[in-house]
């Protein structure tokens, strides 16, 4: 009997966990259609059926975005409502149409020359942005072409035990699978941050992505190993290798337990300095884990979700219910809200600005709040009346100079007026905190300290705009290195900026959570860390076996290196010596 051969791949672990199942290929390569001319008297009933297809993709991607808010999947529903821009774009449409009629062809067929058109204009494009969006435009025309070749329902069906081995997964693709259908998932492309990630850890679904040529070197039925913590996948993996991670998996379920059992002990160094650890969240449903999770407050609330859960923008009334509950389930700790971050690939429901594509650095965040003064003072409004609750902070994002605080500031004041004269009681000490995640921004932290409360870094968006990366570009995402030099010294530049203005200075991206960079956290003397709660109690555990002068100590030195690969050595080496948990 021939021997199976075993096989060890290499990706990007997204979801950790560990799944062992049979091979299921994915294809969602392009789909094949029939091309043919049409009769005069078929030009009219040919553009009907483009229409009524039309139609039901909207209607699908709308059933689509609701079960995605069961899920509460805000950057799922974010990708969504840009598909339906798409499916409701007249230039789609018409220019389909007018095709079919000109040219005397089926739908199908002129539907590809109408995507051929499109990408081939976004590939054109300088912007990154754009070139991204092609890939949106392939899951919509896909999704049409389904619907014109009589395939209505947009329905994945897997055996149990399965692991998805595919290209990629649109989020539509995604939105089919049900947490237990599937054992764990496998992609050519993406990175940390792309939806198929954030859909597997949401699900807990292990996975892991870009495999290069997973779906060429893996056969239907082969029996997979996965690592979605070490993004190893292992094909015919031999009875050793799978009782090894039987092993593994074993092991981090008790570790899993014995991290939970201290996750309420106090974060304190063993020199006794206390770091406060907060958790970032979307929606209220995330509280009780965050508590369990020993989160000493809230870092980071994003309210986008309000906006994307329905279809027109939420009331003053559903704001000041959501951030009243909010606070009071999180006393005595405190809540540090954002206002609404929203523009880019996250769209304002029922507004002029779903037309037309928005760039991450375009109109969003406080740009788009200052020019829409109602509807911030709205929110502002809420959150006043909802401080009496707990502890509020406001934290504002995407601010680039001291003139749009100044703005804010005076739009603030405005709605305490307008509170005080209607006789509505509130926190008169709310802290009003910036994010600090452009460059800019950065560099004038002197400045902009001076202005506000506290100062909280978005390292996601400061690393990828100070080193000029997409981390969602899987060509350029190797670039986006957080103990990059100068992102050090710009963290530090923040931190000394703070502390000269007495002033907290927390980090609230993912640099916070990630166990490796603790030291150099700890070290440049911030004072708060917001994470993904799961991530709390290994943070705290680590931290109970260092000290600070071993963090400043790390930070001298990485300060004094020249290239990321010096830092990550020194830190690495420093890191060894924390008892692995």
């Amino acid at each position: 009997m021939k021997k199976k051969k075993i096989k060890t791949l290499k990706g990007l672990g997204v979801s950790p966990g560990i799944a062992v199942g049979k091979v299921h290929l994915f294809d969602t390569g392009p789909i094949s259609f029939p091309k043919y001319w049409i009769a005069d008297r078929e030009i009219g009933s040919e553009a009907a059926r483009f229409k009524k297809a039309i139609e039901k993709v909207r209607h699908q991607l709308l059933k689509i975005r609701d079960k995605l808010c069961k899920f509460q999947v805000g950057d799922e529903i974010r990708i969504l409502d840009s598909y339906q821009m798409i499916a409701k774009d007249e230039m789609l449409y018409s220019s389909t149409v007018n095709t079919i009629r000109q040219e005397k062809i089926n739908a199908e067929w002129a539907l590809d020359k109408t995507l051929a058109g499109v990408k081939a204009a976004f590939l054109e494009s300088p912007s990154e942005f754009f070139k991204e969006r092609r890939a949106d435009v392939e899951h919509v025309g896909n999704l049409i072409f389904k619907n014109l070749l009589g395939e209505e329902e947009v329905t994945l069906r897997f055996k149990k035990n399965t692991i998805l081995v595919v290209h990629d997964l649109s989020p539509a693709d995604t939105a089919q699978i049900v947490k237990g259908t599937i054992q764990g998932f496998i992609t050519e492309v993406g990175g940390k941050t792309s939806h198929t990630a954030i859909f597997a850890k949401a699900l807990e679904i292990p996975a892991v992505v870009g495999v290069v040529e997973a779906t060429r070197t893996v056969a239907e039925g082969n029996s997979l190993l996965l690592d979605g913590s070490e993004g190893i996948v292992i094909i015919n993996p031999s009875t050793s290798d799978k009782k090894r991670y039987q092993e593994i998996k074993k092991k981090q379920g008790l570790m899993d337990t014995l991290l939970l059992k201290g996750a309420h002990l106090p974060a304190v160094t063993k020199d006794n300095f206390t770091l406060r650890l907060a958790a970032n969240m979307e929606l209220l449903e995330e509280i009780p884990t965050i508590k369990k999770y020993g989160a000493e407050g809230i870092g980071l609330y994003r309210t986008e979700v309000l906006y994307l859960r329905n279809k027109r923008l939420p009331s003053e009334e559903e704001h000041f219910e959501s951030y009243k509950k909010v606070l009071q389930k999180i006393a005595p700790h405190p809540a540090t809200i954002r206002t609404l971050d929203i523009g880019g690939d996250k769209i304002l429901p029922d507004s002029e600005y779903m037309e037309g594509l928005n760039p991450a650095l375009g109109f969003r965040a406080i740009r788009l709040c200052l020019r829409e003064k109602e509807l911030f003072r709205t929110q502002l409004r809420a959150m006043l009346r909802a401080s009496i609750y707990g502890k509020l902070k406001i934290l504002l994002p995407m601010i680039s100079s001291v003139e749009e605080i100044r703005q804010v500031k005076k739009i603030l004041a405005d709605v305490r007026e307008d509170l005080d004269r209607k006789g509505v009681r509130y926190d008169p000490d709310i802290r009003l905190g910036t994010m600090i995640e452009v460059p800019s921004a950065a560099m004038m932290a002197d400045a902009i300290a001076g202005e506000v409360d506290f100062l909280s870094i978005g390292t996601n968006d400061l690393i990828q705009y100070s080193l000029a990366i997409d981390r969602v570009n899987e060509h350029v995402a190797y670039l986006y290195e957080p103990l990059h030099p100068a992102i050090l010294r710009l963290l530090k530049q923040v931190v000394e900026a703070g502390r000269e203005k007495k002033i907290e200075v927390s980090v609230c991206g993912e640099m916070a959570g990630e166990p490796l960079y603790l030291l150099i956290l700890l070290g440049l003397g911030f004072t708060e860390l917001s994470m993904n709660p799961l991530s709390i109690p290994r943070v705290k555990k680590i931290l109970r076996q260092v000290t600070f002068k071993q963090g400043s100590d790390l930070v001298e030195k990485a300060l004094a290196c020249k290239t990321t690969s010096e830092v990550e050595h020194l830190v690495r080496r420093e890191m060894a010596k924390v008892q692995e948990i």
